[in-house]
């Protein structure tokens, strides 16, 4: 088993990337906006970048560590002999998790999820704000979503408290997005359970055979005033969480570790109790 660790250890260190380095922007990241201000979504990409950068960090020393341990020259801490049992296990170790983000995924799948989080970061860091947001990359994505409210209040003078999302689902994938909402922000990287996206429909419909999620297209969260959101008898407002666990606890600031938004999706065939007795959920990420 030694070999197997260090082999596995070995490999992650090599594909470990540098850190974000927060000078290194787009002009447009720190270009402050007409009340000399620096933008809310700018601010939400620092204190992401600063989460992430902290996890690098710990996994290149863990990792380095645990090669020394295995090397016979430091003493393999209780620490360290977890993560080498979850190393053999393929689970995350819970020294990488206590400073991470919910995931359910097993290491195998999880590395390779964390890097993509670390290349959407860096790209969006050096290249300015991208089109579509991959909304499933976030520590935290309640605090985009509040920036792209708070932008949108700045921007038109209205209280944040007025302002409310509206939904639309686009009909085509979000590498086709080539430039920005001109309102709200595109996201990506969501997965629909319990039924699927009828694209041609615009709808919710029934889910295909032994199918059991789907990935949605883009979907542009508009920013509207509360009162332009009309409730409809044929809108289902699915929960979006952050991992297929439909349980979360609320942390100190009130917002829910899983639950992200409640997404409005038009649903023309069967009324919204249907999906609801269905249990249909968005969510962030798969589990494999």
């Amino acid at each position: 088993p030694d070999a197997q660790v260090d082999a596995l250890a070995s490999e992650f260190l090599e594909k470990l990337v540098p850190l974000i380095d927060k000078e290194d922007a787009h002009p447009s990241i720190y270009k402050m906006t007409d009340q000399g201000i620096l933008p809310s979504l700018t601010t939400v990409l620092v204190q992401e970048v600063d989460r992430f950068n902290k996890l690098v960090k710990v996994i290149k020393a863990t990792l380095m560590e645990l090669r020394r341990a295995i090397a016979g020259e430091v003493v393999l801490s209780a620490d360290l002999e977890k993560m080498y049992n979850d190393f053999l296990y393929g689970k995350v170790p819970l020294l990488w998790s206590k400073v991470g983000y919910p995931c359910l995924k097993p290491l195998s799948s999880w590395y390779p999820d964390f890097l993509a989080r670390m290349a959407f970061l860096r790209t969006w860091m050096q290249n300015g704000n991208p089109a579509s947001y991959w909304i499933s990359g976030f520590f935290f994505p309640q605090g985009f979503l509040t920036g792209v409210l708070q932008t949108h209040s700045r921007r038109f003078a209205i209280p944040i408290d007025e302002v409310a999302f509206q939904t639309h689902v686009q009909t085509v994938e979000h590498t086709e997005l080539h430039s920005a909402a001109d309102t709200g922000v595109y996201i990506h990287g969501v997965y629909i359970e319990g039924c699927r996206w009828d694209g041609d429909n615009g709808s919710l419909a029934e889910s295909a055979k032994a199918v059991l999620y789907q990935a949605m297209p883009a979907v542009h969260l508009d920013c509207v005033h509360k009162s332009e959101v009309q409730a409809s008898e044929e809108i289902y407002a699915a929960p979006l969480y952050k991992t297929s666990l439909r349980q979360g606890v609320l942390s100190t600031t009130g917002l829910s570790t899983n639950h992200v938004m409640n997404v409005d999706l038009p649903s023309l065939s069967h009324d919204p109790a249907h999906w609801i007795h269905r249990g249909v959920a968005l969510l962030c990420m798969l589990n494999d």
